[in-house]
């Protein structure tokens, strides 16, 4: 904790620059409609995504992309993150960790009295190497998949203890994760050990002042005048907050900018000291404290605001990495555990809900029998496959070395929204015994609302999944109109125009109110090449969707590619990949249409991302539901009917067929349930009710 008995001088070492790539076109598009400082950001968090994309040496495109734009990926590649998760399920090296946190729970000894994971439970899940899962062997750790972590968190979500898995998904994503691909060989060998062997590691982004926008950090260190390392200041709005996993004597990594002003983020790997300092306490020149965040979510959770006033670092606990960069590498697993974390939570949602439906009479009989609450337990079950499909997909295309740009957001939203729906459709069926203080389903409230907000607002994400999937596209074929508004959006002097007096978009209209301007840019449009290779595009596109157009009316089982696929599934996989064809068209309507406005127009872009998040979650619960048993292909038929709806829009009159379709669906899955039949629900005990309503046999009468 304190420095290290050297008196050389150190400065603050910061990590060679990689050649500075050229700006994006989000950027430049940013900056020509007069955003400068949006700009600057945007370049900035562009470069350290690509060059956390080229640490992990991804050269195919995002599946994604290539969905929208092509080629279209075969079968095997959309039907991978189920087989590996088979592969993984049938190893069963995540058991021993959900069955020692089990027999904790079955014990009465996962929780303390005030509601926090116990220290016995920890202990028992350490054990069983449960905190350095993914820990390489020679660090003392079990030296785990991601896929079959994925596997561990969802069965712990499952069963009641989604805070343990929150707690080891941010050990194992975002902090040991930084170590195990930044850390030098001596910091690996220093701290990696103590992960595995239970001691919780946190990672601090966020402040008082800013969320996670890493390019926005406050906090800052120094040199130390002393020449021992560095000082850390983090006080006030700078003190980092909503810090999961941070207590007195956790690891905890430190994101800070180098120098007060100083443009680099830096991240720092330290042990926090066991109980709070004060200045002058013991003769020491610095502060620290540890408190709660006082967050309504993860409450079961270390979560805490840490202020750090000239507090001592050593030199050798710098990560020799731009820290932003640390955080976009990182990130793409912590999104796949909360989509695994999601599906476990809807399995726990769906098997106390179904147990109750089918104990408790309603009108006209048990609950179960009517179609509304089966809608809700379907709505349930389909939230917690499409979670697990998404995940396991982002997975293996993350092994398989396939970019996951835009996948890693859109399985994060997806999860996200369906796990907050699901707690609906939950409390829909329990009604007041949702709230009841004990129940598992109200404790779980807050962290479902939290779910679309952690590690970005859902929507916010969305719209950078739609820059990600298009950037190539959009660099390609928009850049020479994004030039040429540049050009007469700038004066004589080379200077940008006021904002007043910028034209953002070109339209019949400015032939009357700017005709002089009009006619400029017309002319130098039609000079650049990238407009006339948009004009190609167009031209191409247009060709080979005539050409396709015969095939539109080939029956879907005619053709090979869905063929693989059971019949029940084969429309849904066929509509998302037309749909998801069709966007393209979509995007290039939206970029004439706003032109730099789009640059402000978050509405359209949000409403696009939706529709493809809804498009691929469809293509994705389709083939992996394609190698699972018939119950959970039912679950996957409704929940793509539901959102082929919602990407269709609702229809009355117009919709009777689809109607029909749907509630035959609904009644399918809700005779599995009824019935025993429904695998999802395997392995996940329903929690006793508070107040139990079960008919007890009454004494016969003397």
């Amino acid at each position: 904790m304190f420095p290290p008995d050297s008196r050389t001088a150190v400065t603050i070492q910061e990590q060679p620059a990689s050649p500075t790539p050229e700006a994006s076109t989000a950027a430049k598009a940013l900056a020509a409609a007069g955003d400068a400082e949006s700009a600057r950001d945007v370049s900035a968090l562009d470069s350290a995504a690509r060059q956390a994309a080229e640490r992990l040496g991804r050269k195919q495109r995002g599946l994604v992309e290539r969905l929208i734009y092509g080629p279209l990926p075969d079968t095997a590649e959309l039907q991978g993150g189920a087989a590996a998760m088979q592969q993984a399920a049938a190893a069963g090296r995540s058991r021993s960790v959900v069955d020692a946190a089990l027999q904790c729970l079955a014990r009465g000894e996962a929780f303390t009295a005030d509601g926090t994971l116990s220290a016995a439970l920890r202990a028992a899940v350490a054990a069983a190497k449960g905190y350095g899962f993914t820990v390489p062997a020679e660090f003392g750790g079990l030296d785990g998949r991601y896929v079959e972590l994925a596997l561990a968190e969802e069965e712990l979500a499952a069963n009641g203890l989604g805070p343990l898995a929150v707690e080891i998904s941010g050990e194992l994503t975002i902090g040991a994760g930084s170590l195990l691909a930044y850390g030098t060989e001596a910091q690996k060998r220093t701290f990696l050990p103590l992960v595995a062997e239970g001691q919780l590691m946190a990672f601090g982004l966020t402040e008082v002042g800013i969320g996670v926008n890493a390019k926005k950090v406050r906090a800052y260190v120094e040199p130390d005048p002393a020449g021992h390392g560095f000082r850390l200041f983090a006080a006030g709005d700078r003190n980092k907050l909503w810090i999961t996993n941070a207590t007195h004597g956790a690891l905890v990594g430190i994101v800070a900018r180098i120098g007060r002003d100083g443009k680099q983020v830096g991240l720092f790997v330290t042990r926090l000291p066991e109980r709070d300092i004060a200045r002058g306490d013991g003769g020491r020149d610095f502060e620290f404290r540890c408190a709660s965040s006082n967050t309504g979510a993860f409450t079961a959770n270390w979560n805490s605001r840490l202020h750090f006033d000239n507090y001592p670092l050593r030199q050798d606990e710098q990560i020799q990495a731009d820290g932003v960069e640390v955080l976009f590498y990182c990130l793409r697993m912590g999104r796949c555990m909360l989509a695994a974390m999601a599906a476990g939570y809807q399995r726990m949602f769906a098997a106390d809900a179904a147990a109750y439906a089918i104990a408790r009479d309603g009108v006209g009989g048990a609950v179960v029998k009517h179609e509304l609450p089966r809608q809700h337990l379907g709505r349930m079950l389909g939230g917690a496959l499409q979670s697990r499909a998404l995940s396991h997909l982002s997975l293996q295309q993350d092994a398989s070395g396939v970019d996951l740009a835009g996948l890693r957001d859109l399985t994060k939203s997806a999860a996200a929204t369906s796990a907050l729906e699901s707690q609906i459709a939950c409390e829909r069926v329990l009604g007041g015994r949702s709230f009841d203080r004990s129940s598992r389903v109200h404790e779980a409230r807050a962290n479902m609302h939290v779910f679309g907000v952690v590690e970005g607002e859902d929507d916010l994400i969305l719209m950078g999944m739609v820059k990600d999937v298009t950037d190539v596209w959009t660099t390609r074929y928009m850049a020479g109109m994004l030039g040429v508004l540049q050009s007469i959006n700038e004066g004589p002097d080379g200077r940008p125009l006021p904002p007043d007096q910028r034209l953002l978009r070109l339209s019949p209209k400015t032939l009357f109110t700017a005709p002089g301007r009009l006619w400029t840019a017309t002319k130098r449009l039609l000079t650049t090449g990238s407009f006339w290779r948009l004009q190609a595009w167009i031209g191409w596109n247009a060709l080979v969707e005539l050409l396709r157009a015969p095939l539109l009316l080939a029956p879907t089982g005619w053709i090979p590619r869905y063929q693989l696929l059971p019949e029940g599934l084969r429309r849904y996989a066929r509509f998302a990949e037309q749909r998801l064809r069709w966007l393209r068209w979509a995007y290039l309507g939206i970029n004439l249409h706003f032109q730099l406005e789009l640059t402000r127009a978050q509405i359209p872009l949000q409403r696009l991302g939706k529709v493809v998040e809804q498009l691929v979650t469809m293509l994705a619960l389709c083939h992996h539901a394609a190698q699972l048993d018939p119950s959970q292909q039912r679950v996957a038929a409704l929940q793509c009917e539901q959102l082929r709806t919602r990407v269709r829009g609702t229809r009355l009159l117009t919709g009777l067929w689809q109607m029909d379709r749907l509630r035959a669906l609904v009644g399918a899955v809700g005779d599995d349930i009824e019935s025993g039949q429904s695998t999802l629900l395997h392995g996940v005990a329903p929690q006793p009710f508070a107040h139990p309503f079960e008919a007890r046999k009454q004494k016969p009468k003397q």
